[in-house]
């Protein structure tokens, strides 16, 4: 760190000076100097940011304090010491482990009521098992090659049964499960993308959508309860925007959302549409729109986010945060001097790993956010 030197240097003149202007007039800046931080300070008393003023998206995002809910996390007692794509469902956390190599090829379970986890059986073709998403009947996850490319298995808690629903070439799916519906965005070509409805009970696979040339899906599918929800970005001469889908996946209708601007993995929470864009190119901005209508800045420079029941958790500077839409408040679920990574969020339930540690990276930890008590 640098030091700061020489600060204040006094040397005596030979000549000689007379000081007393100089005095008077540093005595009035010191009064004027007073007398303006007493004034913004009272402005500052008489009118505290809130969270409603959530601003425009030309202008800087506006927060409230945090209230600390860091005293309800608890740590996952996981006795691996390598931990792949953690997913909080239900009391449970799955996940991806090695055996002592650099592939993660094992499947766990982490039960929070035993504090235990057990191993399911996965019959592996490639390098990782990745992209893990769970019910109550199904686990879901991508078989990846290091070399790019894989496949995408599901495995039926009941039975035990692995199933294999489809290889893919390029960019790793992202993976949702709606019920017994698998739902993922597909790279099929350099300028293709489609969008895969995927009946687990039965295995039929149905491509709902194809997307070509110019338009490209940014940030893969995200669920919500009969629905899902995505992005399709395209340009009209040099300007890009967004296109917002949402679409109900038991009747088929559809709803789009113009929202002049790029959008980055859209998400239902409520009667919002919350997603990531940035006007420097980098999508680590958050943005509300309510029934559709114009997009308002919540927080900027976010490393992640995910939507939950009620509320939106994000990593920003290593803290875990979460913001209610009820009550326009703001949590803190980690402690301030811990850092963090946000894993998953399912109704209420919110994981991360514990990063504080660079030697030990892979302690979870999770919350059953109760912002009512």
């Amino acid at each position: 760190m640098a030091r700061i030197r020489d600060s204040y240097i006094y040397k005596k003149n030979r000549k000689k000076t007379n000081i007393t202007p100089i005095i008077i007039g540093a005595v009035i800046l010191v009064v004027l100097i007073f007398g303006a931080v007493l004034l913004f300070r009272d402005k500052g008393e008489d009118n505290p940011l809130s969270p409603d003023d959530i601003i425009d998206i030309d202008s800087t995002a506006v927060t409230d304090q945090e209230t600390d809910l860091s005293s309800g996390q608890v740590e996952a007692k996981i006795r691996d010491n390598a931990i792949n794509y953690a997913y909080y469902y239900n009391g449970e956390i799955v996940y991806s482990t090695t055996s002592g190599g650099t592939n993660y090829r094992k499947l766990k379970i982490y039960s929070s009521e035993t504090q235990s986890s057990t191993e399911i059986p996965v019959k592996c073709l490639y390098n990782n098992i990745n992209n893990i998403v769970m019910n109550d009947r199904y686990i879901a996850f991508t078989d990846s090659s290091t070399l790019g490319g894989g496949r995408i298995c599901a495995i039926d808690r009941s039975t035990g049964d692995q199933i294999i629903i489809k290889d893919y070439a390029y960019a790793m799916p992202k993976l949702k499960l709606i019920g017994n519906v698998l739902a993922f965005m597909q790279q099929a070509g350099s300028e293709t993308d489609r969008l895969y409805l995927v009946d687990l009970t039965t295995g039929e696979a149905i491509a709902n959508k194809v997307f070509e040339g110019s338009a490209m899906v940014g940030g893969g599918v995200s669920a919500f309860g009969e629905g899902i929800i995505y992005s399709v970005l395209y340009n009209e001469g040099e300007t890009f925007s967004s296109r917002v889908v949402v679409l109900n996946v038991i009747d088929g209708t559809e709803t789009v959302y113009e929202f002049d601007r790029y959008v980055y993995e859209p998400m239902i929470c409520g009667n919002y549409i919350v997603f990531l864009s940035s006007a420097s190119g980098v999508a680590d901005d958050i943005y509300l729109s309510e029934a559709g209508g114009a997009p308002k800045l919540l927080v900027s420079d976010v490393t992640n986010m995910i939507a939950g029941d009620g509320f939106i958790a994000y990593t920003k500077d290593g803290g875990i945060h979460a913001y209610v839409l009820s009550s326009g408040k703001f949590y803190r679920l980690n402690t301030p001097v811990s850092s963090g990574l946000l894993s998953s969020v399912n109704g209420r339930e919110v994981c991360w790993y514990d990063v504080t540690d660079y030697d030990d990276v892979n302690s979870i930890k999770y919350m059953i956010l109760d912002w009512e008590k």
